[in-house]
This record gives structure tokens, sequence and C-alpha cells, in this order.
């Protein structure tokens, strides 16, 4: 063993915090920002609300949404591009890891790539909420981005005790879809735990509740849909209604007391807060356009009063005068870039669903994240933050930004050009029009889906033939 001086170069990688609040300040939805904000205007005295049209140091979201409000042809071109990229800067403001040796140093920056996890971006655990229990069950009971997107549409308007709280003819003509697409929606989300869930009323919760402990006889299915009479104790009525003796009406009355009128509250919930939109869309004689709502965006101004007022000579002052202008001049700058970035982001989406607005679900198409991240020129874990908690507010209603995307199927020719919904379709309307004495095959339906422009494999169809409740050939066919 030995000791020795040895001289070693080094480049290293460290996030500054103030890119570490930019990136969290572009992934808060509309209340955490809020919140975070108001905490920066109490903290810092350099900082000051902004109660009208923006000035001095910050052009205002208001200003920035109606300079760029005659988009339409801006949205036809493939350019979403801004006088700077929305990345732009933010790869200087990596603080460089490095070994001095002498005088001189070495050092590197680098931009985000696919493996920019840290671990400073994960999210903290937290209790499981009957949403979060609802979406994962929801992923592995379908794959239709139609009916993850009709599923979780539902979800959204199951309230914390578990019911239902939507009309479904209001809800099926605002999505201009079939109400027996919904309905059926609402029986899948209706199988999932906890049982009972999705239920419009207290009767139908305990009849989900009866039906899967096997407990949902006649008598039971009586007793249930008359709870006004249950709840007067009239045991002898019911049991004229149901033509069953007192004894089954009581050992029913046995088996609903074991059912949960609440089964949401299993599960820990969200403070039941309004959702603000962060964007707008509507419709106007130049197509449709895309605003952002200045309610949604906190706006805040440099406070220079307080600058005169601290200025002093003495070294400490100076200092803290210049770490807290820095962190507002950063603030400021954050939360502009972030509205830039929403409002880029949203006009996105909407050029590539634009059907999605005129037809409703049915024609929502396949879209990913790195369609949009080129598109806007930014990388897409900027887009997974844009997209996640924050909601646009549409003519067919309030819809989170991720509801939009979605992986079409794979194509034989590996292409990805249809949405799995319509090849379902075009497979239920082929075995609807098949003559029954002569029922088609997987087979005949792939060469029947080509000859339609849709290059799928069979074990695809066979696939979204099960899922849709459609038998093989020989279990369609009449003798």
């Amino acid at each position: 063993m030995k000791q020795s001086l040895d001289i070693k170069l080094n480049q290293g990688l460290v996030m500054t915090a103030e890119l570490r609040q930019a990136i969290n300040i572009l992934a808060m939805p509309v209340q955490d920002l809020t919140t975070f904000v108001g905490n920066e205007l109490l903290e810092n005295p350099f900082l000051q609300a902004e109660d009208g049209i923006g000035e001095g140091d910050v052009a205002a979201v208001t200003d920035l949404a109606a300079s760029e409000r005659d988009s339409a042809d801006a949205m036809d071109e493939k350019d979403y591009g801004d006088e700077l990229p929305l990345d732009y800067g933010w790869d200087n403001l990596y603080d460089v890891g490095s070994d001095t040796v002498g005088s001189g140093s070495v050092g590197a920056s680098s931009s985000f790539s696919g493996a920019d996890e840290s671990v400073w971006e994960k999210t903290a655990s937290e209790a499981e909420t009957l949403h979060d229990h609802l979406v994962e069950q929801l992923h592995l009971a379908v794959k239709s981005h139609t009916d993850l997107f009709l599923g979780q549409y539902l979800i959204e308007a199951i309230d914390d005790s578990g019911y239902l709280r939507l009309d479904l003819s209001d809800a099926a003509k605002r999505l201009q879809v079939d109400k027996e697409r919904l309905e059926d929606m609402l029986a899948v989300v209706q199988t999932f735990e906890p049982t009972g869930v999705g239920a419009r009323d207290l009767s139908e919760c305990l009849r989900l509740q009866l039906h899967a402990a096997d407990n949902l006889t006649d008598v039971a299915d009586v007793v249930v849909r008359n709870l006004p009479l249950l709840a007067k104790q009239d045991y002898e009525k019911l049991a004229k209604m149901a033509k069953a003796n007192k004894m089954a009406i009581l050992e029913t009355v046995e088996d609903i007391a074991l059912c949960n009128p609440k089964p949401g509250l299993e599960y820990g919930s969200n403070v039941a807060e309004a959702v603000l939109p962060d964007v707008i869309v509507f419709d106007s004689e130049n197509g449709w356009q895309v605003e952002l709502n200045a309610e949604a965006m906190p706006k805040v101004l440099l406070n220079k009063t307080a600058q005169d007022i601290f200025g002093g000579t003495d070294k400490d002052t100076k200092n803290y005068i210049n770490e807290r202008v820095g962190r507002a001049n950063w603030l400021v700058k954050s939360l502009e870039q972030r509205a830039r970035t929403i409002l880029k982001v949203s006009r996105a989406i909407v050029k590539e669903q634009a059907d999605f607005f005129v037809y409703g679900v049915e024609s929502l198409k396949p879209m990913t994240l790195k369609q949009i991240a080129d598109l806007v020129d930014v990388h897409e874990s900027t887009v997974s933050r844009v997209t996640n908690g924050k909601f646009m507010q549409t003519p067919l209603g309030m819809f989170e930004l991720k509801h939009f995307f979605s992986a079409g199927i794979g194509t034989t020719g590996g292409q990805v050009e249809v949405a799995a919904s319509s090849v379902k379709a075009m497979i239920k309307r082929l075995v609807d029009e098949e003559d029954s004495r002569k029922p088609l095959s997987d087979e005949k339906l792939v060469k029947l889906l080509k000859d339609e422009g849709v290059d799928v494999a069979r074990r695809t169809v066979a696939k979204y033939r099960e899922a849709q409740g459609i038998p093989s050939s020989s279990g369609r066919r009449i003798r």
C-alpha cells in the first residue's frame, strides 16, 4: 500500500435549483401553482400580484393569448416555433461539475435526453384514491383508446362515495356517441372493485353487490327496487309483491345488511375542487381557436418599489436583494414560459385531433407524446408534464389534455394508421352484413379489411372480435 497524488479531469452535470423550479412549475396543475405563487408572494418582497393588464418586466398571460389569437394560418403550418424554441436557454442552466487543475477547469453541459429521470422527479407516495384505483382497473379491462377515453370520462364523474353523478343521455349527446355505447362502458366500470361502484342510486348499488355475492334472487330484486317499503319495514307488502313468504323477505334483508351503501369510502379521496381549465377551445369563422384561460394563469410582476426601499450599501443587504430579485425574475420567466408551452401544446393537440371536435369521440385519432413533441419542438418529457393535470374546456365538455393521447394499432406493414376502435367498428359491420349460413372466418375478415385499406394480422382481428363478444364463425353459423 502507498499514498500517491493524482490529477484527474471529470465532467459532471448538476441540476440547478432554478431549472428544477421551472420544471416543477411546468408540471403543476392550477391549484398547486396558485398555492405556490401565493407562498412566493408572501416570502419575496420583490414580487407583487398583477391586478390588471401586464406591463413592465413581464407580458401578461392575457396579452400572450391575445397576441396569438389570430392563429388560423399558423395552425396550418408545421412549425409551431416562436422567436425562440420552447426549450431555449434551459440547457445553459446547469451547474457544470468540474475538477480544477491549476487555474483551468473542464466541464460540460447537456440538454435533456431519454434517460433524464432523476430522484427528485419521482413523486411522493400517497394514499391511493378511488379514482386512481378505478383507472388502474380500467387499463387492465379495456385496450381500445375510445373505450379508455369513455371509461375515464365516466370515472371522473364518480364521487367519493362511489356513485356516478352523470346523466348518460346528456353525456352521450355531448360526446356524440350512442347512449348504448356509454351504457356498455358503464357496465364494465360497474364490474370494478369496490363492488357497487358506478351505481346511479342506492338501489342499483345494492343490486350490484348482491349480484356479485350471488344473492340477487327474484325476491331480493323486488326488495331493492322498493327501498321505501323496506325502510318502513312493510315486510308483508314486500312479500306480496315478491310472491314469497315473510321468511324469504327477512333472509333478503339480512343479505342487504351486509352490503356497503357507500363503497367508494373504502379508499382515500381527493378534496372536492372545481376544475379550472387551463385552455379554452371554441369554434370561429377561422376554425377552431385555442386561448389560455387568464383565470388559471397566476400573474406576478417585479416590485421595483421594494427594491428602492431595501436599497442599502452594506454587503448583507446587497446579497439579500440580489438573491430575492434573482428568484423573482426567474419565477416571472418560468410562469411566462409555462403559459406559452401549454398554449403551444394545446394548439398542436387541437390541430391533430380536429375531427374529434367536429364528429365526437368516435373520431379520436391515435396520437403519442412524441408526435406532439416533434410538432412543438420540445422533449417528450415536457409534453408529458404539460398534459398531466391540465384541462381543456371544449364545446363537448372539459377534458384533461392527456385524454387525447392513445396509441394506434400496428398494422402488418409496420405502420400505425388506424385507431383500434375504428377496426372494431369495421369488424362488427362486416359481421352484421354477413350471410349467417356462411359466416366470415377471421382469415376472410382480414382480407376484407385489407380491401378497405386496413392491413392487420389475423390474431388482431380475433382479439377485437372476442373483445366485442362476437363468437367465432362456427359459433355464428345458423344451420
